[in-house]
């Protein structure tokens, strides 16, 4: 995902590396959660073909909901969509730098042609202030894809996890690697995306954020321990994370005050541009299958449990 533009209304920073997490500094309820961000309604920054629409019109429409227990996000799947399928873009009034994000979700938009989901955390005046994908993916893919994106100067060595390393560069413009790459790590599990992670009914992700290093776990549903949920949860008992983003990188330097962010999108500069090589119908474009088959996306959509913001 790329950089967009929105205000700044909270900069929570904290230093600890694997340590008890004790200070609450964000929750993300049913009660609170759709007051805590802003509806980003410009042009998609990934050239996708959706229509991002405010609030007032995504509730009219069933797009975002809440009950007693989660949040649901999701687009419109019951009318064709010649000029973009309307979704919504997430975009957190508070701002992080450095902490532990614990997404604990229920279903995620499943492994479908034509998406491109992602939750994920961004600095302004992309790429200097860094940008931290924890859960994307495209079309049918079923592991979940893991990468940061900066300028010039930062990148990792792929050792401590127990995903797979793609690409070790995280500046946007880095030789040998496709523009905007970045550094990426790839899960192995099937559960950890889409239709397979929904199927064993989701799970929660985690994301530390020190000076040192950024990590990641998933954490299926059957397997979570017992303190990530808790209110003071510690890093030290989670085992190997899926993804350790450590190396030649500053990273109080590369990544600065972040929103978080919920986006599906459609198509563009990554589900389009492996429409034909990822086993979705070669008999029409990405755009004319997300605009005439509404029914095909019943299941795109985040269903969202709680999301906690931590520091020291």
């Amino acid at each position: 995902m790329k950089f967009s533009t929105a205000s700044i209304s909270v900069i929570i920073s904290a230093v600890v590396a694997d340590a008890a997490y004790t200070v609450l500094q964000e929750s993300y309820t049913p009660a609170n959660f759709f007051s805590k961000f802003d509806f980003y309604t410009g042009a998609d920054p990934t050239n996708g073909f959706v229509k991002y629409i405010d609030q007032a019109s995504a509730q009219s429409q069933g797009i975002i909901k809440t009950n007693t227990d989660n949040v649901y996000v999701g687009v419109d799947y019951t009318n064709s969509a010649p000029n973009g399928r309307n979704s919504v873009r997430l975009e957190s009034k508070a701002r992080f730098q450095r902490g532990l994000i614990v997404l604990d979700l229920a279903h995620m938009p499943g492994s479908i042609c034509g998406t491109w989901p992602a939750f994920w955390t961004l600095g302004d005046n992309w790429p200097n202030n860094g940008e931290i994908d924890i859960i994307e993916g495209v079309n049918l893919n079923t592991q979940n894809a893991m990468a940061l994106h900066t300028s010039d100067g930062c990148s990792i060595n792929g050792s401590g996890q127990s995903g797979t390393l793609i690409s070790n560069n995280c500046y946007v413009y880095a030789a040998n690697q496709s523009t905007n790459q970045g550094c990426g790590i790839q899960d192995t599990r099937t559960s950890s995306y889409g239709t397979g992670f929904n199927n064993i009914g989701g799970g929660v992700y985690a994301t530390e954020w020190n000076s040192d290093f950024i990590k990641i776990w998933f954490f299926p549903r059957n397997a979570i321990p017992a303190n990530v949920l808790s209110t003071t949860p510690e890093p030290t008992g989670w085992g190997t994370p899926v993804a350790v983003f450590q190396g030649s990188c500053d990273i109080n330097s590369k990544f600065i005050s972040h929103k978080i962010i919920f986006d599906i999108t459609f198509c563009g500069d990554w589900a389009g541009n492996v429409w034909g090589s990822s086993g979705c119908p070669t008999s029409m474009t990405c755009n004319d299958y997300v605009a005439n088959t509404p029914a095909a996306f019943t299941q795109t959509y985040w269903q969202i449990n709680s999301l906690k913001v931590y520091s020291s």
